[in-house]
């Protein structure tokens, strides 16, 4: 099938399960007496309508940029990295091991000063690295499949996390960590709640994924890979040297979003800190296809999701608020049918080539 083929039957599938998934939340609207179209408005005004709401809608989706990039790493080699929550968490973490250090006046501290925040970056993603690490070797070397490698690492960092701000690292009456000095935080736009350095780290992070699938040695391997395992060792693809590397740098890129949630969008290191990006990078992939291409808007446009529901959750208008969790359903429902379109498509191809052989 050519590109622009492809192009159109991934955009058509796309706006059909948005169709679809739109009518399901209308129907559970007017089920509760409240008005589809007057909220859309609101919800489009709450996301989009002001530069402040953008910014939010950005930062928002950066953290789901890099989980999806490096998604796209290991999707396209046949691995469903599950684990990528966990190594969010970690990667939260590993940048705190720093961040909880650093005093609020770094005056002093001369050149130092500018080492804080890359320290803390590279420290995330070193803890993000070896969360995923240890789910490539358990399959690697232990047989074990990476789904459930992964969600056993899920729930161990959640208790990591849990024992550290409710042990050494908690300061105050609720569980988490005091909030991080100034230096030890991603630096903000003036005017709006924005950053243009990790708006600057996650779109070269994501062309880096990009470039090494399309044009590299290592993104040919993982396709191979993804295909098939066995054909491509035949070939001679190192297959578990290449499966650990790309589990590797997914975990790192999902450290650093860690980092991000902790440096930038918290500010202090908290449960639940992850914030389930993990699981809507998941998402995003599987909303794309594993096309790379469409993952920075699809990424915007989830992103939308929690930051317009917010503004219909605290609306005082009694006719459009409803509660936030019902963006999680709008999530859903999307994904639910992007994939129900994909299997059509996917069934639809294989009867034209069918008939087309026996033609």
């Amino acid at each position: 099938m050519s590109q622009p083929a492809k192009f159109f039957g991934t955009a058509l599938t796309f706006s059909g399960a948005l169709s679809a998934a739109l009518l399901l939340i209308a129907i559970i609207m007017l089920s509760l007496d409240k008005a589809p179209i007057a909220a859309g408005q609101r919800f489009l005004e709450g996301a989009i309508g002001t530069p402040s709401a953008r910014a939010d809608v950005v930062m928002a989706a950066l953290p789901m940029l890099l989980c999806a990039a490096g998604l796209l790493l290991t999707f396209t080699a046949g691995l469903w990295n599950i684990g990528v929550e966990g190594q969010v968490t970690m990667g939260a973490i590993f940048a705190t091991i720093i961040a909880r250090t650093i005093p609020r006046d770094v005056s002093d501290w001369g050149v130092l000063a500018a080492l804080i925040l890359p320290a803390e970056l590279l420290l995330a993603m070193f803890g993000g690295a070896l969360w995923a690490g240890l789910a490539a070797l358990l399959k690697i070397r232990g047989g074990i499949n990476e789904i459930f490698g992964g969600v056993a690492l899920n729930f161990i960092s959640v208790n990591i996390l849990l024992s550290l701000v409710n042990g050494p690292w908690r300061v105050g009456t609720f569980p988490q960590t005091a909030p991080f000095a100034p230096a030890a935080l991603l630096p903000r736009h003036p005017e709006l709640r924005l950053s243009p350095l990790a708006i600057v780290i996650a779109l070269t992070a994501f062309v880096v994924v990009f470039v090494a699938l399309r044009g590299t040695r290592f993104g040919l391997a993982l396709r191979a890979i993804g295909r098939n395992a066995r054909s491509a060792g035949i070939l001679g693809v190192r297959v578990e040297r290449n499966i650990f590397w790309a589990m590797v740098a997914c975990g790192a890129l999902a450290g650093l979003a860690g980092a991000f949630q902790a440096l930038f969008t918290r500010g202090r290191l908290l449960p639940n800190i992850s914030g389930g990006i993990g699981f809507m990078g998941v998402l995003i992939v599987l909303l794309v296809g594993v096309r790379a291409a469409w993952v920075l808007p699809v990424a915007l446009f989830i992103a939308t999701v929690p930051v317009g529901s917010l503004k219909l959750a605290t609306s005082l208008d009694s006719s459009v608020q409803i509660d936030a969790a019902l963006g999680n359903v709008f999530q859903g429902a999307l994904v639910l049918a992007v994939l129900i379109g994909s299997g059509i498509r996917a069934r639809l191809a294989a009867r034209r080539k069918e008939q087309f052989e026996h033609g």
